[in-house]
């Protein structure tokens, strides 16, 4: 089961990070609109909250080794 979730939080890591590496692009270049900037923020925000959790779960497989 852990394995399992481990796999899925990493695709969805994966995932955010394709979606906001673009964002900061244009953030960089000063080509964002708000809208835009709300939502690579709330990406980020998941995106550290995904990285939080994957690190729990390994840290919990590491102990039942």
């Amino acid at each position: 089961m852990s394995q399992e979730r481990l796999l899925e939080l990493q695709k969805r890591l994966f995932e955010l990070d394709k979606k906001i590496k673009p964002l900061e692009w244009d953030s960089s270049r000063d080509q964002i609109n708000e809208f835009k900037k709300l939502e690579m923020e709330r990406l980020k925000a998941e995106f550290k909250s995904v990285s939080e959790e994957i690190a729990q779960l390994k840290s919990v497989l590491l102990q039942e080794l």
